[in-house]
């Protein structure tokens, strides 16, 4: 074995991935497949096919956007990318499979957000929004925050369907700005999509949006790039963590780790934005 692939092997190892490698099947109850053939109109039979292909298709997209450098490469395969949403349907395929995840990553996380005292919370990076649905569950008002395009209107077009009373919040696609201040802030499987240089200016806008009292919680794939994730950058885990230490955020749990927990000193209030 040669030291890249030994490399590679111990950053997989290390770094666990936030979504599933594992093929997709499908089980009847599988409510956001079902819900995705809907809205899409596609056959339920060809979405989890297109599921379970993912991978191939992403990667076969990636082949074909180019670009002279890695992080133009990415911002045009998010702007074309008609199979990014299977990849993540097939880690969303219903609420109960997020909670789980969440529960074998750290066990703590959704007890610290539901326990938490303020209600205002952002997905930063919603992807379909499935959090953002069992965040609202809770009775948190919530904000889901994603670029405009296809998981954006799927996300909206679910939260009518089941009357869940989410803020839609378009990011930009050329800067990060992130409205307003939260009680707590969420994001998962985003930072890894982003180039070295963004993920850091991802990371302090992120410390900026917690309020006092507030909590960060803060999943990134720490993979690296792969045949299966070809858009994926490696991360400097511990250095962004850094960041949010010299932003004046306490880590509770999962210091230099793919799964951490943050929190700023001060009384959270519960008010409006």
């Amino acid at each position: 074995m040669n030291r890249l692939t030994l490399l590679s092997l111990l950053k997989r190892l290390v770094g666990l991935r936030s979504t599933l490698a594992t093929p997709y099947t499908y089980h009847p109850g599988d409510v956001v497949v079902e819900d995705f053939s809907e809205f899409s109109s596609i056959p339920l039979t060809d979405v989890c096919s297109r599921v379970s292909a993912c991978h191939r298709l992403i990667g076969d997209e990636w082949k074909e956007v180019g670009g002279e450098t890695s992080a133009r490469q990415s911002a045009q395969f998010y702007e074309i990318s008609q199979n990014f949403i299977f990849d993540t349907l097939s880690a969303n395929a219903r609420p109960e499979m997020v909670i789980d995840k969440l529960n074998r990553f750290d066990p703590m996380i959704l007890d610290a957000i539901n326990s938490h005292c303020g209600r205002h919370l952002l997905d930063f990076g919603g992807g379909i929004g499935v959090f953002c649905e069992i965040a609202a569950r809770m009775g948190k008002q919530v904000y889901y925050m994603e670029l405009p395009g296809l998981a954006f209107e799927f996300a909206a077009w679910r939260y009518k369907k089941y009357r869940l009373p989410v803020s839609m919040i378009e990011a930009k696609v050329d800067r990060i700005d992130i409205p307003g201040q939260y009680d707590i802030v969420y994001t998962d499987a985003v930072v890894e999509h982003l180039p070295p240089v963004v993920q850091a200016e991802a990371v302090e806008a992120l410390a900026g949006a917690v309020r006092a009292g507030g909590l960060l919680v803060l999943l990134i794939d720490l993979s690296g790039p792969s045949d299966d994730a070809p858009m994926h950058y490696d991360v400097d885990i511990s250095g962004l963590h850094r960041l949010l230490d010299r932003a004046g955020l306490n880590c509770d749990r999962g210091v230099s780790s793919f799964c951490s927990l943050w929190r700023r000193s001060g009384e959270s209030k519960n008010r409006q934005l």
